[in-house]
């Protein structure tokens, strides 16, 4: 398993890294991850620069900490003006003033500086154009002439409280016969829909048109029409959706809707026959009586392999090994990973030799959790499966480390406060992660306590949280919910996340012979007393 290229870099798992390891790492986001970390060290410019031109993926948290290093002309300073805040607005030059604005940061300078600004950027039409829309007095008529890229650039970008204030208007017709036109109307729908606040933008989309549109836009407009009690027009969009839908779980969405709309078809029973498990299809294999699909929790003794689990770039090659493989190939290819410390390697290619027919819930590294109490017990592990499939070498393209997927922040937060040196290599070992990502689920149990709205926390934040269920009116009483809240939530990661991880749980709950339906988990979504201390 090419454990020459391992050694490389995880001989003893130091903190520092060198230049000559990074020269050696394939270009990967696990590469990035380490040329991230390499370039916070004591480095000259020169190994700056050279480290820096091996990256894969240019992002903010690398490109800030190159600007710091590099001698290059351009990089600090573009840096320092794009972080500027909207109470540094104008900046000296034109050019930074550019580089730093956006419609979010317009809405929050005041009336002198913003006349400022649109003087200082008058050589910059493209920046003065969606300027001055936002700084007439009657924006949303402005931006209903404007070219479609300057509508996208204020609509999609300015901010919940200034689109509420100002763009509450119907869109009309022949605009939003322009806007389909174009991907970025996805984003506006999406953004209209989550809000409860934009009843009349709400009522503008009731009917149009959803055959240039995406699966998710036409979805939203099914549950947009719902929201105004359009039954029959959400089931015509439900019905495109799930022929738009790609993936199996968009088409289980759909049908799920359907049956609640028309529980008199056979939508439900349906719905109980699909290969996938997801929160959708086992509510009706619940309600229809059929039984689960086939879960497999694979237990092994045991004992040494020839892998090692805290590397990424062993997980890499892995991944590279398995691409594009049929099944004989899968099945056998797993058998190598078949060992107490690799069951999550083993589930990952097993499921995909299945072509995900059959689910995998394993439950390694035990001994990092066995003390915690079941329920405890069942959301880390599908948190766990959620997040990394139990791979615990795995890197996001955040940065986000281990299995947990603990990202750096947090890693010398949660060391902090469990009084120790934060060490990222050391979130590459399973039950140092595991015992972190319990630290930080203590927290979170401080305020929450439903495992949907945890996930959302473990995902989004918990500032995120608090303010999805304070200030966006979701998770209250109300036909369809909290069905329907579910489907509400306006960041399409946490969204999702969110009831892959319900999922996971309830399946999980089983398999420690503590069951729980779908129904009992759900129902108590809109009860404070039971889901969380935010809400009074």
């Amino acid at each position: 398993m090419r454990a020459a290229a391992a050694l490389i870099l995880f001989p003893l798992l130091l903190q520092a890294v060198t230049l000559e390891q990074i020269d050696a790492m394939p270009k990967s986001y696990a590469k990035d991850f380490y040329i991230w970390r390499f370039l916070d060290q004591n480095i000259t410019p020169q190994e700056a620069d050279r480290a820096f031109y091996q990256v894969k993926s240019v992002n903010w948290k690398i490109l800030g900490r190159f600007a710091k290093k590099t001698k290059q002309k351009g990089f600090k300073e573009a840096l320092e003006c794009y972080r500027l805040k909207a109470d540094r607005l104008p900046a000296e030059t034109a050019e930074c003033t550019v580089a730093a604005l956006s419609p979010y940061k317009f809405t929050k300078i005041d009336g002198v500086r913003r006349y400022k600004v649109l003087e200082q950027i008058s050589d910059f039409p493209e920046s003065l154009r969606w300027a001055d829309i936002m700084a007439s007095k009657e924006p949303f008529f402005e931006l209903a002439k404007s070219d479609t890229k300057s509508f996208f650039k204020v609509f999609n970008n300015c901010g919940s409280a200034w689109r509420y204030q100002h763009l509450n208007h119907p869109l009309p017709p022949a605009l939003i016969k322009k806007l389909s036109k174009e991907r970025q109307f996805a984003q506006t729908i999406k953004l209209i829909v989550t809000d409860r606040r934009l009843d009349r933008l709400q009522r503008s989309l009731l009917g149009i048109d959803a055959k240039p549109l995406s699966h998710q836009s036409t979805f939203f407009l099914a549950m947009n029409a719902l929201l105004h009690g359009k039954e029959t027009l959400a089931a015509h969009y439900l019905g495109i959706a799930y022929k738009k839908a790609y993936y199996r779980f968009d088409k289980d969405k759909s049908l799920f809707w359907l049956a609640q709309i028309r529980p008199e078809k056979e939508y439900l029973q349906k719905l109980a026959k699909s290969f996938d498990l997801n929160i959708y299809t086992l509510y009706a294999r619940e309600k229809t009586k059929t039984p689960p699909p086939r879960i497999v929790t694979p237990t092994f003794e045991k004992r040494e392999i020839d892998y090692n689990i805290s590397d990424p770039f062993a997980w890499l090659r892995t991944l590279h090994d398995i691409s594009g493989k049929k099944q004989p190939f899968l099945i056998d290819y797993a058998k190598r990973f078949a060992a107490a410390d690799t069951e999550g390697h083993y589930s990952f290619v097993m499921e995909r030799a299945s072509r995900y027919k059959t689910h995998y819930f394993p439950m390694p590294y035990e001994s990092a959790y066995e003390d915690l109490p079941n329920d405890r017990k069942a959301l880390l592990l599908a948190l766990a499966r959620q997040e990394s499939r139990f791979i615990p070498a795995s890197i996001s393209t955040s940065y986000a480390l281990g299995m947990m997927q603990i990202m750096p922040f947090l890693v010398k937060a949660l060391a902090k406060e469990r009084k120790e040196t934060p060490n990222l290599d050391e979130m590459f070992k399973p039950k140092r992660n595991i015992e972190y990502a319990v630290t930080h689920l203590k927290y979170l149990r401080r305020y929450l306590t439903h495992p949907l709205f945890i996930a959302y926390a473990y995902n989004g934040g918990i500032g995120f949280t608090k303010r999805l269920l304070t200030r966006r009116g979701l998770f209250k009483e109300g036909r369809y919910e909290p069905w329907l809240s579910m489907e509400l939530v306006h960041y399409d990661e946490s969204r999702r996340y969110g009831k892959k991880v319900l999922a996971n749980y309830i399946v999980y709950k089983k398999i420690l012979k503590e069951p729980i339906s779908v129904e009992s988990v759900v129902e108590t979504l809109t009860r404070p007393e039971y889901t969380d201390r935010f809400r009074k």
